[in-house]
């Protein structure tokens, strides 16, 4: 038996805690339905939350396999790893242990906002550009 809306939403007399909404008990029943997804969309709209802080800065993969190379970008948190950054900060090799940080522009995106991951965090501070 397949539900489609959760029990309580109140659009008719099959919607009760003990018996949902099911294809059977709702075959032909288009108004139901059409009442049953307004209410499900409005209780989806409610669950989300707002949220404020969407730029990280955190490492994006480069190199090959065995030997990594990772550029310092300022992306999207919803983004992948490797997406399309919005601003390239830097580079660090940890091959060689070298590092070029764009230190003005880091500053920049700190006090926007940005939220830099745990190991930019740390490199970071290493390199005095955070507290």
């Amino acid at each position: 038996m397949t539900t489609f809306a959760p029990a309580g939403l109140g659009c008719c007399r099959h919607l009760t805690a003990s018996r949902p909404l099911t294809f059977r008990s709702h075959v032909g029943s288009s108004a139901c339905l059409s009442v049953s997804r307004q209410a499900l969309a409005q209780s989806r709209t409610a669950q989300l939350q707002p949220v404020e802080n969407r730029v990280v800065l955190r490492f994006s993969r480069k190199g090959r396999k065995k030997l990594p190379f990772y550029r310092l970008v300022a992306v999207d948190s919803r983004k992948r790893r490797d997406g399309r950054p919005l601003e390239e900060l830097g580079w660090y090799d940890p091959l060689k242990k070298d590092t070029n940080l764009n230190a003005p522009a880091i500053k920049k995106w700190l006090d926007i906002g940005a939220k830099p991951s745990d190991t930019v965090e740390s490199l970071l501070k290493k390199a005095m550009i955070m507290e």
